[in-house]
């Protein structure tokens, strides 16, 4: 009797358990009418998930970007490409933006800031880079490396007139943007546009300034150059 307790006891325990390992993974999988699991994404109109799995329109291309605490120049320049083809890439359609858009002002707007903000992220990136070569200062005992510092500084200078470009850009969408007087939900964008506008934000003259800054430790670093025996 004892032994038919425990045998009833133990179906019951093996029907729970097997409903729960099937209910586990309910919002993933389906049952089919062949008796076979298959994804539930097969069951989402491909329509809708296309730009979660391969990047096509602008904003997948953005929303992929991302900026580690800890990044080197191949991240950098990584970024730098992909937010390139964001900017070659068609809008998502304006029912999918990133922020909720009811009419043709504001979508018209959205993409001026998307593409304002876009140029800032790539200009800020090539400077991020220009930093990596840029010596903050020249000391009398870097006479001894003063060759190798000077092509550094030469790649540094590079970069950070690669990103003037992207700044002259990303001014010329926020006075369009600015044009068109009503405000978007893009809220931390919409700030950076009026910082710009109000000359808050000027990326031209840091950028200057450390160009500037380039050609004096350079100047430095030839009376070094000029001052060592040639071998």
């Amino acid at each position: 009797m004892k032994f038919k307790k425990y045998i009833s006891l133990l179906l019951i325990l093996v029907i729970f358990s097997s409903a729960d390992l099937y209910s586990e993974d309910y919002q993933y999988q389906y049952f089919s009418e062949k008796n076979e699991y298959v994804p539930f994404s097969d069951y989402i109109p491909k329509v809708r998930m296309h730009y979660y799995t391969v990047p096509h329109y602008l904003e997948d291309y953005y929303l992929l970007f991302g900026m580690k605490l800890y990044y080197n120049e191949n991240s950098l320049r990584k970024n730098i490409e992909m937010l390139k083809t964001a900017l070659n890439s068609r809008f998502r359609h304006p029912s999918q933006a990133l922020v909720k858009i009811e009419t043709e002002d504001e979508y018209l707007k959205y993409r001026k800031l998307m593409f304002m903000h876009i140029n800032i992220m790539i200009m800020r990136n090539y400077l991020k880079i220009g930093s990596r070569y840029d010596k903050r200062n020249i000391k009398f005992y870097d006479e001894t490396f003063a060759k190798d510092i000077n092509d550094s500084l030469d790649i540094a200078r590079k970069m950070y007139e690669e990103a003037i470009p992207y700044w002259d850009e990303a001014k010329r969408l926020a006075e369009e943007a600015s044009r068109i007087k009503i405000t978007t939900k893009l809220s931390n964008i919409e700030s950076e546009r009026y910082r710009i506008i109000t000359g808050d934000l000027d990326f031209r003259k840091i950028i200057n300034t450390h160009i500037s800054g380039v050609d004096k430790k350079q100047e430095k670093l030839k009376n070094f150059i000029a001052a060592t025996p040639q071998q």
